[in-house]
């Protein structure tokens, strides 16, 4: 069911909710900015079509709006002999949509666990809803961390003003809110510390910056719109002191596949003596994956963010050996290694 909305000027957008009639509503990113379009969906084909379609982005997003597919297929008149037989088909379809969204496999483990952990005489509905509706607030408050110890990065790295460059979209829909690298720039902004947010625009990220400009606009931080391709021009005359981007994965040594570009402006931050900061939750570190200098064009071929009629944008690795800072929600690893990247993994939390 499609509802088009209107944006209130002073609210944050919510792009995954839970309806109490048992639906999950659904943000459509693919015609946002220009019109707020909700769509309703009462059942786990309709939330994966649209994971598949585009209408949820970003690889955490892709977690939540997982979680909740499942949580409508327990909601069924007769419950199967073996719960994790019957949705382990869906499971496996909810994997496929992005193989590299490390976010998205680390929500489907923990919903897996549920199942195998619930007794015959739980109603598996509720259990799975908590276990979604819990994966979307530690999401929520995983950003909420890491925007806080960003803008601690940014202190101790003091100029006069900061002017940050931010590629790939990590606003308020790319998760369970407040985002990633956009949740610092605006925790910044409004503590005085940044003068202007630089939007890389490409054709090959998805969704539009114009989206993340928006929000960025909405929430009173001064922002500006212009193409990758000018990101060397802006760096070497224009006061850039920071690059901050996303990450679908992180491998064990503290490479970063991430959206395309990343690359290019981890070499050009370093040529210009800028830094370099990744934002993203532990969920997106994989322990298994030693390096990622051996993914190929297959793999990394296709991320997380696909338009309706199939089209998909490729992610990239960047180097370790570039990145100047990781920011998760248990803290932050300024010139990253395995090491590093170990001892924070051994922190335990939630997340």
């Amino acid at each position: 069911m499609l509802h088009v909305d209107t944006m209130a000027a002073d609210q944050p957008l919510q792009g995954l909710v839970w309806l109490a009639e048992g639906k999950v509503r659904l943000l459509d990113q693919r015609v946002l900015p220009d019109q707020v379009v909700a769509i309703e969906c009462g059942n786990p084909a309709q939330v994966l079509a649209a994971m598949r379609d585009g209408v949820v982005c970003g690889a955490a997003a892709l977690g939540i709006a997982a979680a909740y597919a499942l949580a409508l297929a327990a909601r069924r008149p007769v419950p199967p002999v073996n719960w994790l037989t019957a949705l382990q088909p869906l499971l496996d379809e909810l994997a496929a949509v992005q193989p590299m969204a490390a976010n998205l496999h680390w929500a489907l483990g923990i919903m897996r666990q549920t199942i195998a952990s619930t007794s015959p005489t739980d109603d598996m509905a509720v259990r799975l809803l908590q276990a979604a509706q819990a994966i979307q607030a530690a999401d929520r408050e995983a950003n909420q961390t890491m925007a806080k110890l960003g803008v601690q990065l940014l202190r101790r790295h003091q100029a006069p003003v900061h002017r940050v460059m931010l590629h790939g979209y990590g606003g308020d829909l790319s998760g369970g809110g407040g985002g990633t690298t956009y949740g610092v720039a605006r925790t910044a902004s409004a503590a005085g510390l940044v003068g202007e947010v630089l939007v890389n625009e490409g054709r090959s990220l998805l969704p539009s910056a114009s989206l993340g400009l928006s929000e960025l606009l909405r929430s009173g931080a001064p922002a500006a719109l212009h193409a990758d391709v000018e990101a060397g021009r802006l760096m070497k005359h224009d006061g850039v002191t920071w690059v901050l981007v996303g990450a679908e994965r992180i491998a064990a040594n503290g490479d970063v596949i991430g959206p395309l570009g990343s690359y290019m402006l981890a070499i050009l931050a370093m040529h210009h003596g800028l830094r370099f900061m990744v934002v993203a939750s532990t969920a997106t570190i994989d322990m298994s994956l030693a390096d990622a200098d051996d993914l190929g064009p297959d793999q990394l071929g296709s991320g997380s963010l696909t338009r309706g009629g199939g089209e998909s944008s490729p992610l990239e690795v960047t180097p370790v050996e570039l990145i100047d800072a990781i920011v998760t929600e248990k803290g932050i690893i300024e010139q990253p290694d395995e090491r590093k990247v170990a001892s924070l993994m051994s922190v335990r939390q939630l997340h």
